[in-house]
């Protein structure tokens, strides 16, 4: 499961600089506030989990790519649950294996506690979803 998850992490970081993120557009009227810490979760279908940081202003932490992270979480206002379809919206994750991932995300958007939990049908799914907020 770590060899897909990491593929699809690898994947998400490819493609994210090649398709637009909802709201890209309009970027500029978005902001990341001066404090945000996350810690990051994701859990795959055997029970493993593997965690992260994310920091933005500026990008840090131990996130495979906290520049990409930041400015997609951004985009939402750092609402985790209204990310969607960021990489691969045509991609038919629901043809790959069913192997549940949970991800989890807690910590300060700004003075916005984040406390965001969503259990996906596969790490396909979790990037196409998320894009690279969750690739730890």
């Amino acid at each position: 499961m770590s060899k897909l998850m990491n593929l699809f992490a690898a994947l998400a970081l490819a493609v994210t600089g090649l398709i637009a993120a909802p709201g890209a557009a309009s970027a500029s009227t978005t902001s990341t506030p001066d404090y945000v810490r996350l810690n990051l979760q994701v859990t795959d279908s055997t029970g493993h989990a593997t965690y992260g940081s994310l920091r933005c202003n500026p990008a840090g932490g131990s996130h495979a790519d906290p520049t990409t992270a930041c400015r997609q979480l951004a985009n939402v206002n750092g609402d985790p649950g209204a990310l969607h379809n960021l990489v691969i919206p045509f991609y038919p994750c629901d043809r790959l294996p069913i192997e549940p991932v949970t991800v989890r995300m807690t910590g300060y958007w700004g003075s916005t506690l984040v406390d965001f939990k969503r259990t996906f049908m596969n790490s396909c799914d979790v990037m196409q979803e998320t894009g690279s907020v969750f690739a730890v």
